[in-house]
């Protein structure tokens, strides 16, 4: 059997489209996820594919065990108001590839945006005009699938930005570090903390709770249009539905996880260039507080290239950036936290019965995991087994 299709079959694909020849070869599968319906099974699919391995391949800066390579972290916010307020956060990620883009670092960016054919649906854009981008800003929290473009891209002598969930990213550091010359032709790798990827199911599951059917819809957004935004559908009789994003991700779309999210160690980005997160104010309980403000971007530069974007952003005033303490990350970021800590007990629950999980080189887990609370070792392996054991992993 090869190698893509047990990852498939084992439940550990990603959803990243690299295999795919085409985007049309990505359907949405009977779980609600983006799949390959056919794929190529030749040593470079083999090689990158995060279903079977992660590696960071980051070694500018100095590793923190809970937080990765760090080269510099701080809190910022794009100075676009339209940017700013446009972004799930604080708009940098949008505001950084206009930037590439106004100063000819590159001829095009790839990034997530909506489907024209469906409102909870995404596409895979490659744009080269700030108005593309920005219309772009904004988190999905649905399936999306950015690496079926880079077949296509690949030696056409053209210079790309992609932005990625952190497992697209840590596909291609892979892809880069493996063949210098990519590393030209894709000299920017952004990405964002991500929680995980929630089934098609789960934003159908909001809808239900309108009373809604995705036919009905002109418009859905996830979050954006403010801090930390709404979940807004819009339907073709003029009605509007929202809900917080407390309420979309905390009680309904977390509970939709892939399964191969659900054995991650790298949430972070530590593949990126840069990586940037929500930089939470804290609540007077010690948690994120989710309370509507002016956007802040967690901005971590994991690479020398990453940093030397930040500066040259900031020279240019496209952003604004405030040194912050990593020690506090955990405080605002404390999920991001806790699933790398449980990382590889996690992944031993799955592997004791008998199922896959992706190896991760360059993490340090078991390090990492010597130093973690012992209650929160015990509580993740056993509810992982139990998912194990009941098929939700």
């Amino acid at each position: 059997m090869n190698k893509i299709s047990q990852v498939i079959k084992s439940g550990m694909c990603a959803g990243c489209g690299f295999c795919a020849a085409s985007s049309k070869e990505m359907e949405i599968d009977n779980q609600g996820y983006f799949r390959p319906k056919s794929f190529i099974d030749d040593e470079l699919s083999v090689r990158v594919c995060p279903g079977r391995r992660i590696a960071h391949n980051n070694n500018d800066g100095t590793y923190n065990l809970l937080w990765g390579p760090i080269v510099s972290c701080d809190v910022g916010y794009a100075n676009s108001q339209e940017v700013r307020h446009l972004g799930s956060s604080g708009g940098v990620l949008t505001a950084l590839m206009c930037y590439l883009i106004d100063t000819n670092k590159v001829d095009a960016v790839i990034q997530i945006g909506v489907s024209d054919d469906n409102p909870i649906r995404n596409r895979t854009n490659i744009f080269s005009s700030r108005e593309d981008i920005i219309s772009c800003a904004g988190s999905r929290y649905s399936p999306s699938s950015p690496l079926t473009v880079i077949r296509s891209l690949l030696d056409n002598g053209k210079r790309y930005a992609i932005i990625g969930k952190p497992c697209d990213i840590a596909a291609m550091r892979t892809l880069v570090n493996h063949t210098p010359k990519y590393r030209e032709q894709f000299p920017y790798l952004l990405s964002f903390m991500c929680a995980g990827i929630p089934s098609e199911k789960g934003t159908k599951q909001i809808l239900r709770a309108w009373n809604l059917t995705p036919e009905q819809l002109i418009s859905f957004r996830y979050r954006g249009d403010g801090w930390p935004g709404l979940t807004k559908a819009i339907t073709s009789a003029g009605e509007e539905f929202t809900m917080t994003y407390n309420e979309s991700w905390g009680s309904i779309l977390n509970r939709h996880l892939q399964s191969r999210c659900k054995l991650c160690a790298d949430g972070i980005g530590e593949a990126a260039d840069i990586v940037c997160g929500d930089a939470w104010h804290a609540s007077s309980n010690g948690y994120p507080s989710f309370e509507e403000e002016a956007g802040r971007s967690l901005t971590i530069a994991r690479t020398q290239t990453g940093r030397q974007l930040l500066d040259q952003a900031l020279a240019a005033k496209a952003i604004t950036l405030t040194h912050y303490d990593i020690k506090e990350l955990k405080h605002i970021q404390p999920y991001q936290a806790n699933r790398k800590q449980t990382t590889q007990v996690r992944r031993w629950a799955v592997m004791l019965l008998g199922g896959k999980a992706p190896t991760y080189k360059g993490y340090h887990l078991g390090a990492l995991l010597l130093r973690s609370p012992i209650k929160l070792t015990v509580k993740a392996f056993c509810g992982t087994l139990i998912r194990k054991l009941r098929g939700r992993i």
